[in-house]
């Protein structure tokens, strides 16, 4: 679909109600299947609330520095978990939950190193094969004229296993970033529905 400045106004009254596929690994399909929506990094949210507690960090972000998690939590309100030492995780702190009985879960993963930050978000469904209904509430051509908004370029699209628009936008402070928002169809039924289910986002220094 063609991306035009006027979809931007439904996405407008999408917002302002939230206001605020691929298998789970197993540690994350783990956790997800236990009671615990008083432990950090467990947020009882929809779809479209993830989607624009992302936005409002993709907003945000300008360099590695803000992938810390005390920043991460301030801009999302999301209260994160860090990975324990044991875990020997590539991330340094996570949220993530099921959505409901639908099948399926999101799950965010933050790193911040001392010239780049990164975070990944997830949405993935379990056993069957679910439709993305439920998280495709906010898709795809929803989604394409807040991150310009937001200040992104589009690059075009491109296909790493799967199919993604590509991303990129350039600081004041020299850094810059590159973002992949990854999509699905919604069902056999619906196949030409994109419903975003998957998003990378990472801060760098060109040349370090």
């Amino acid at each position: 679909m063609k991306y035009t400045t006027a979809t931007a106004l439904t996405i407008g009254l999408l917002l302002s109600a939230c206001s605020t596929e691929n298998p789970i690994p197993a540690k994350e399909g783990k956790i997800m299947n236990q009671d615990t929506q008083q432990i950090a990094g467990r947020p009882d949210l929809t779809a479209p609330e993830v989607l624009t507690k992302v936005l409002d960090f993709l907003r945000y972000a300008k360099s590695p520095e803000d992938f810390r998690i005390e920043t991460a939590e301030k801009v999302m309100k999301i209260k994160f978990a860090p990975y324990s030492k044991e875990e020997k995780s590539a991330w340094d702190f996570y949220a993530g939950n099921n959505f409901g009985n639908t099948g399926w879960s999101w799950w965010i993963n933050f790193n911040s190193k001392e010239k780049s930050g990164k975070v990944h978000l997830f949405f993935g469904r379990g056993e069957g094969n679910p439709p993305a209904t439920s998280i495709c509430q906010m898709d795809l051509d929803q989604f394409h004229p807040l991150l310009e908004q937001a200040g992104f370029t589009y690059t075009g699209k491109g296909h790493w296993g799967r199919p993604f628009n590509g991303y990129e936008k350039k600081y004041r402070n020299g850094y810059e970033a590159d973002l992949q928002v990854f999509y699905r169809g919604e069902s056999a039924e619906k196949v030409l529905h994109d419903c975003i289910n998957e998003i990378t986002f990472n801060i760098f220094k060109p040349g370090s």
